[in-house]
């Protein structure tokens, strides 16, 4: 076949929007840290990519004829863009660093929406007649795909970038793989409509149209809208579970000092008859008596004691729940807080700190060493939290080598039967300030240290 200059701008273009479209969505989802390097330069490589293969596709595809006199054509262009898949796919693996199965099911999610758009293209070139079909990207297909790009592309970015972001960023890992079944069932049902569509008979194209093809685009709709929902819905649910979490915390707190200001009540009422005690005893000239009765006094007077660890209501609140549900269990906690009035929600500081503090707890618990060291500080316009504790081993996930650094949620697997969470949920919340959460395992030392670093905006610094 001859390459004309309107035959190579068509394919070129055509292939970029099929391959280089999809590429793009794919990264979208995930966010700078996500990558083994810079998002830039994932995106610039990406870009290259997709360049490069649309440029070579002409080329490819001209040397073999028109459809109507190489039967093979059809399949080189298939093949083509399976190889350009595979190359992308393998670097795409390759680049992120998060489980697996956020990787599969965006790339499932893509690869929904490169099957709709052809399916669309096609369903929409049945309507003209004689059209043609000597090239891969024929005039009227290329046209059809420009359109179908400009109409499918923005509300599949956004929902990549929004929705299912959020879903990744926030979800467990153990609610993303019940709703990956539910995609991969759906999604395999609608591959299946498919292939019932390509494989109806080719003489009723008016009669397939006018009764088949409505249901057939509705149920498109009815998916797409069940993608959004199922993952809009889990990070509400998600949420919802936080809140539920810090309300419920939050009335502890409040039944604790609620009790603490009856017990103040209580000692003051008995402090007449206390000193009158003391008085007895001082003219009775009993002092030994009388030592060990002050002592008793001052351990009561300390026990009903509240600490103040910082002047943030919410941080303080949460630090005496915690050091309190420590001290009942014989776990010694050394704080340092130090920290104002913060611009960060108090649902957000108890998935933080109560997750944090309650990861060392069990890990106390677990070992014969039982102390917890907790720093809260506020550097340079970020909340800094630290936690270290005894931890005798940990279970690797086999994301990142056991080297004893800082790393992320993902390099670790929860030790409690049944599962855990609570690493992830850190590391998601500290993602809403556009903070970090790392943390480190020491094998020598055998502790466990978690820091969290959170992007803030105090009045008080």
């Amino acid at each position: 076949m001859t390459m004309t200059l309107s035959f190579y701008l068509r394919h070129f273009v055509g292939f970029f929007i099929q391959f280089g479209a999809g590429m793009f969505l794919c990264l979208l989802p995930f966010n700078d840290s996500s990558f083994r390097c810079s998002y830039r330069k994932v995106l610039t490589t990406c870009g290259l990519l997709a360049l490069i293969s649309s440029a070579i596709f002409p080329f490819a595809v001209s040397i073999q004829g028109d459809i109507n006199t190489s039967p093979y054509l059809s399949l080189l262009a298939n093949g083509y863009m399976l190889i350009a898949i595979v190359v992308f796919g393998v670097f795409y693996f390759w680049s992120l660093r998060v489980e697996r199965i956020k990787k599969i099911i965006v790339l499932v999610l893509v690869i929904f929406y490169a099957a709709t758009q052809y399916l669309v293209v096609n369903l929409v070139s049945t309507l003209f007649k004689n059209y043609d079909q000597s090239e891969v990207y024929s005039p009227i297909f290329f046209v059809l795909f420009v359109i179908t790009a400009v109409i499918m592309f923005p509300p599949s970015a956004a929902f990549m970038s929004r929705a299912l972001r959020d879903y990744l960023a926030e979800v467990e890992i153990k609610n993303i793989r019940r709703e990956f079944i539910i995609v991969i069932v759906a999604t395999f049902l609608y591959f299946a409509m498919l292939m019932v569509y390509m494989s109806g008979p080719g003489g009723y194209e008016e009669i397939f149209w006018w009764w088949i093809v409505p249901p057939l685009l509705l149920a498109i709709a009815v998916l797409c809208f069940f993608y959004w929902t199922l993952f809009k819905e889990s990070v509400r649910r998600k949420r919802d579970f936080e809140e539920l979490k810090a309300l419920e915390i939050r009335n502890v707190q409040y039944n604790n000092i609620t009790h603490e200001m009856e017990q103040t009540r209580r000692l003051r009422h008995d402090m007449r008859h206390m000193l009158n005690h003391l008085s007895l005893l001082a003219e009775q000239g009993e002092t030994d008596e009388l030592n060990n009765y002050l002592s008793e006094m001052t351990a009561l007077v300390i026990s009903r004691e509240n600490t103040d660890y910082c002047k943030n209501p919410t941080v303080n609140g949460l630090l005496r729940y915690y050091t309190s549900m420590a001290t009942d269990s014989e776990i010694d906690c050394h704080v340092k807080a130090d920290c104002n009035e913060l611009d960060i929600s108090s649902t957000d500081l108890t998935v933080i700190i109560g997750n944090l503090i309650e990861n060392a707890i069990h890990a106390c618990l677990l070992g014969e060493h039982r102390w917890i060291n907790i720093e809260v500080a506020v550097i340079s316009g970020s909340m800094i939290i630290q936690v270290i504790n005894p931890c005798q081993e940990v279970l690797p996930s086999g994301v990142y080598k056991a080297s004893g650094d800082f790393v992320p949620a993902s390099a670790f697997l929860s030790t409690r039967s049944g599962g855990g969470y609570g690493l992830q949920s850190i590391e998601n919340t500290a993602k809403k300030y556009s903070g970090e959460a790392l943390f480190r395992f020491d094998k020598h030392s055998e502790t466990f240290t978690a820091r969290v670093r959170l992007n803030i905006h105090s009045s008080e610094l």
